[in-house]
């Protein structure tokens, strides 16, 4: 799929995800350049070329592009998501709108985008900005920064007492000013959507299914895939999740959608127009499905993308625990994961236990089954 001609890409941010690319980006042949301000990051040693500058700085990681002759820009995370669709529209590369990527990781932005997508509920939500504390007239609700990642800053409450202390952690994690309070969502199972798309074209990958700790902060203890949907509600999230994306304006790249499922309705938590953390996008979706996730980014990226058949993807199973004091019961599993057929892999950071305050993957102890006959019992 790449020309003779080596490619070159930029990947702008310097985290997990931005390691992932660049190493599958070194399989493919193609030369990764990476933009970022923190060059003790764990990205930076994996790229063909790091270049230390600041990734507001468009002007001048344009001029950097121009030289060396990128062909495709990808964005890693929420941060990253409207300077890299910048320097992409500006060097004339596939990539998403400005104007979208402006405003995609403005949960209240989008809530009004999608409102009219078939099939998908919303749960009543509020917004604060500048001092006005909305008047709440249902509890519980979940308190969330307007735009951040990895669960930080989220807060369930039960009372307008605890309001105001909810809304500071918020805001002191929202890279946009303010926040969204939305109604709390009692019941059914989290799942997230992972998703491509290429030039308006949508195509969902992976369904995963979430294990979470409920309020009050609601991390996300394990993922699994493909998610214990049966065909129909299956069919139903992906002609939703397709809806959704078109009136959000995502026409190029990931998507990590995230939803939950209550008596067969569908309501949306998040649109994340960047791939999925805590080992979603790799390896989970790529052991799944058969499909090369990563790689299928970086094709949407240098406008060389063909997705295979969502019936061409292989059936199989896989998930990821995080153990922690949430998942203390998982511990003896976890000392000897090793010795079943199904680990994949095994991280340990420490002996002790934690507890999560926000999902950061590989600073916490987990692992990862897989298997291409059925879903192990593990617990």
């Amino acid at each position: 799929m790449v020309n003779e001609i080596q490619k070159k890409i930029a990947i702008i941010g310097s985290g997990v995800i931005a390691k992932t690319i660049s190493q599958r980006a070194k399989e493919l042949g193609i030369e990764s350049h990476g933009f970022s301000i923190n060059p003790n990051d764990v990205a930076c040693n994996s790229f063909s070329v790091f270049h230390e500058i600041n990734i507001f700085d468009i002007n001048s990681i344009v001029e950097i592009c121009q030289q060396i002759g990128i062909s495709g820009v990808i964005a890693t995370t929420e941060l990253t998501i409207y300077p890299a669709a910048q320097i992409a529209n500006i060097l004339g590369l596939n990539g998403n709108p400005v104007n979208v990527a402006k405003d995609i990781t403005n949960k209240s932005i989008v809530r009004d985008k999608v409102k009219n997508v078939k099939n998908l509920n919303q749960p009543k939500f509020w917004i604060y900005k500048d001092g006005d504390i909305p008047k709440i007239d249902i509890f519980p609700v979940i308190v969330k920064p307007i735009a951040a990642g990895g669960k930080r800053g989220v807060c369930v409450i039960d009372s307008p007492e605890k309001l105001f202390d909810a809304i500071q952690v918020a805001l002191s994690f929202s890279k946009v000013k303010g926040v969204i309070i939305e109604e709390y969502l009692v019941g059914g199972i989290e799942y997230s959507v992972e998703s491509l798309s290429f030039i308006g074209s949508n195509y969902v990958i992976q369904v995963t299914q979430k294990d979470t700790a409920g309020p009050p902060h609601c991390n996300e203890l394990g993922h699994h895939q493909p998610a214990d949907l049966n065909s129909e509600m299956r069919k139903n999230v992906e002609s939703t999740i397709s809806e959704m994306l078109a009136s959000s304006g995502i026409i190029n790249g990931p998507c990590h959608t995230e939803i939950k499922i209550i008596n067969d309705k569908i309501y949306l938590i998040e649109i994340n127009a960047r791939p999925g953390g805590d080992h979603i996008t790799f390896p989970l979706t790529e052991l799944s499905t058969g499909y090369p996730f990563v790689s299928g980014i970086i094709w949407i990226s240098i406008g060389e993308f063909d997705c295979h058949k969502p019936s061409s993807f292989e059936q199989n199973y896989c998930g990821i625990y995080f153990v922690t004091e949430e998942t203390y019961y998982l511990k003896p599993i976890f000392d000897r994961c090793e010795d079943f057929p199904w680990c994949y892999k095994k991280n340990k950071v420490s002996e002790e236990l934690s507890k999560i305050i926000f999902n950061d993957e590989d600073n916490l102890n987990y692992f990862i089954y897989y298997s291409r006959k059925e879903k192990p019992k593990i617990q």
